[in-house]
């Protein structure tokens, strides 16, 4: 500042000393007319006026143009060219010096802005959160990868292009008021997700803006669930335990005592049809008591949980195994499986055991699933998301799963098969939850579903 203000105060010097100058030579030329006959006194004169009046129009002219040159110079964020001087004028170097201050303090301040939004843009793609920002006419100004990946586009500039996505979660943007909290289910390509959404308005260079948070709570709302069931499903096996242990035990005595003709020797019956009839039925009480103990057994599996041992996991040997496994299944029915690892070196931290028992769950129900097609096809694949999170997939080209029945998949007692328990995919997301590790499913009828463990 202090260098523009000694640039400016020399200029006004010289100005000053150029016009004081030129009315002295205007004045001597119009005495030299009126009071001397010599002719070369004018003549003289009138030179030194025009050489003075053409400084004077130079030095204007100079300055203009310098200063057009900054003022370009700072509309185009040109920090590099300076107005150009002579060492012999120190005035121009004045000015010169003046303009770099101002380019530096002004170049300082954009790299500060540059520098605020860079961290600002690394803060907003860091979050999970999905977050997205637009003005009222609908243009989107900022929105984050995790906004993109819930969306499940990479290219989302308007308000419009949301809408096409998904018509409800576009409106309820729209809809949402400041300060407001929503939840909203919708479905994003054959994906079904739960979110909570909140707003926040604020006006910017003058035009309105609107900042959401979306945030998927579907992974809560299933662990919720799962621990809903699991606690249900140790109060039901418990009380029917309790009531089958002795019904078990006393139908075994009956049918024993029967089979050793103590029923006859007592009088009770002497009617060989009606000893058979006793017989059979005490026979077929054990039979559903013993199989009615067996399932609840089975199920107890839901509720008591192995404590997993979490290790580094190679997922290329892991698929190995998995394909000498079910080498003889695949081979009989005739099922085209591969698996694929990117890269070969992955590895995830879980218990290699229960993994395993996922991965038998989920490719079993698979060969179940392409049973009857033309080229039946397994995919087993295992890759590095974006954000760095881990995927493990099992495709099918199967039938595929029903609308009306993918929301309760996961659901313990509900099976599609006329054989199932309905207790593989319920146990597999539980499994799952312990290595730390989500389970999510996408499907379309008639053409296949997919199966995805998210570390």
């Amino acid at each position: 500042m202090n260098s523009l203000i000694s640039s400016m105060r020399g200029h006004r010097g010289q100005a000053i000393l150029c016009v004081g100058l030129l009315l002295l030579a205007i004045f001597l030329f119009c005495h030299s007319i009126l009071s001397t006959e010599w002719v070369g006194t004018p003549i003289l004169c009138g030179f030194v006026i025009v050489i003075l009046t053409l400084n004077l129009m130079r030095m204007t002219e100079r300055s203009n143009e310098n200063f057009t040159q900054f003022i370009n110079n700072i509309s185009h964020n040109d920090f590099s060219s300076t107005t150009s001087h002579s060492n012999a004028e120190s005035t121009a170097q004045r000015f010169v010096d003046a303009q770099r201050t101002l380019l530096e303090k002004y170049r300082k301040l954009k790299a500060d802005r540059s520098a605020q939004h860079e961290y600002l843009h690394l803060v907003v793609e860091h979050v999970d959160t999905a977050l997205v920002c637009f003005d009222e006419t609908g243009n989107i100004e900022i929105i984050n990868q995790a906004a993109k990946d819930l969306l499940k586009s990479r290219y989302i500039n308007t308000l419009a292009r949301i809408e096409s996505l998904s018509p409800a979660l576009g409106d309820a943007l729209q809809q949402l008021k400041a300060g407001e909290n929503r939840v909203l289910k919708i479905n994003i390509g054959s994906d079904s997700v739960q979110l909570i959404l909140a707003a926040t308005e604020f006006r910017l260079l003058d035009r309105e803006h609107k900042l959401v948070s979306m945030q998927n709570i579907q992974s809560a709302l299933d662990e919720k669930e799962i621990e809903s069931w699991q606690k249900l499903i140790k109060v039901l096996t418990h009380e029917i335990m309790n009531s089958m242990t002795p019904i078990v035990s006393l139908s075994n005595h009956l049918e024993s005592v029967v089979q050793e003709g103590e029923v006859t020797d007592r009088g009770v019956t002497t009617d060989a049809d009606q000893y058979r009839d006793i017989v059979q039925g005490i026979e077929t009480i054990a039979a559903r008591s013993q199989g009615l103990l067996r399932f609840v057994q089975a199920y107890r599996s839901l509720s008591n949980l192995p404590t997993p041992v979490l290790t580094d996991v190679d997922v290329q040997n892991l698929f190995q195994r998995m394909a000498t496994l079910l080498e003889e299944r695949f081979t009989n029915a005739g099922i085209a499986f591969q698996f694929n690892v990117k890269p070969q070196t992955l590895s995830v931290v879980a218990d290699i055991n229960l993994i395993e028992q996922i991965l038998l769950n989920l490719l079993n129900n698979a060969i179940d699933a392409v049973d009857g097609r033309s080229e039946p096809r397994i995919e087993l694949t295992a890759f590095k998301h974006e954000h760095g999170r881990t995927i493990i997939q099992v495709a099918d080209n199967g039938c595929g799963i029903g609308k009306d029945q993918i929301d309760n998949i996961f659901t313990p007692f509900f099976t599609t098969k006329e054989t199932g328990t309905g207790v593989g995919l319920s146990l597999s997301r539980q499994l799952a939850r312990l290595n730390h590790a989500s389970l999510t499913v996408s499907s379309v009828e008639g053409k296949g579903s997919r199966f995805q463990l998210l570390f």
